[in-house]
């Protein structure tokens, strides 16, 4: 009897931790099956119902996605599609960001998917910028807008001239964020060139001014080094540009929530 015992012993534990794998990789396949599902789903809704902005297309990704079991966990902090729970077996979360048609959208789960989703997203489409087809702007990409001296870019920044209709940089950049689904609308944001990724500080819900100055305001910082997003608050200062101010926000006195 105890040499039965034994030798059941030995086969579950080499059994079991193969029997995690197997339903694991199940749940992964199921989940990329439910993705693939979704986004075709809606790109057929989409044609159909033509949604033209953002909010109609949450709408009607929404109903799709609770088709299938899901729910809004919440909205995106600066995609424009939703955050959706209950779909993934393994807990993951799915983010979703629309085109700039809204006649596609990207869905991508936080179990499934490797790392941090909106930090992920955010690195992806920092790093393949491309300014060349924008009049009067001097700088190809963001790498090369970094070579030199410059460390930060902010959007109150003034610029002195170039960059045609858009008036500044930052403007070029928050347009070309928009083309991806990411949407800087009403807040104000700060990124530093950080090895040869970048971190981002973006404003919760407000642009900030000059009449802010040492005022500490809500703020996300988008760690792209360490694949992070933590949310905490963040002082005011100003800079100069000829002999005009703008308002900037202070990386390194960003304060993260305690949790």
């Amino acid at each position: 009897m105890i040499v039965v015992i034994v030798i059941l012993g030995i086969l579950l534990a080499i059994m079991v931790p193969q029997l995690i794998k197997y339903i694991d990789k199940a749940k992964a396949v199921q989940c990329r099956a439910d993705v693939s599902y979704i986004m075709k789903e809606y790109q057929i809704e989409a044609l159909e119902k033509d949604p033209g902005n953002a909010e109609a297309a949450c709408a009607l990704l929404e109903s799709i996605v609770l088709e299938h079991n899901g729910k809004l966990k919440k909205k995106g902090e600066i995609f424009n599609g939703g955050i959706y729970s209950d779909v993934c077996t393994s807990k993951g979360l799915y983010t979703c960001t629309f085109d700039s048609t809204y006649k596609t959208v990207t869905v991508t789960c936080g179990e499934h998917d490797e790392g941090q989703i909106e930090v992920k997203k955010l690195a992806d489409v920092l790093n393949n910028m491309d300014f060349t087809n924008i009049p009067g702007c001097p700088h190809p990409n963001l790498n090369e807008y970094f070579k030199g001296p410059r460390t930060s870019i902010d959007s109150e920044a003034i610029s002195v001239d170039g960059y045609g209709d858009y008036g500044s940089f930052a403007k070029v950049i928050e347009a070309k964020l928009k083309e991806q689904g990411i949407n800087t609308d009403g807040r104000s944001w700060r990124m530093y060139k950080k090895g040869d990724t970048y971190n981002l500080f973006l404003t919760d819900s407000q642009k900030i001014t000059l009449n802010m100055d040492t005022q500490k305001v809500a703020c996300t910082q988008y760690d792209i080094t360490n694949n992070k997003v933590i949310h905490g608050t963040i002082t005011v200062s100003k800079d100069k540009q000829g002999v005009e101010y703008y308002p900037i926000l202070l990386g390194e006195s960003f304060v993260p929530d305690k949790e």
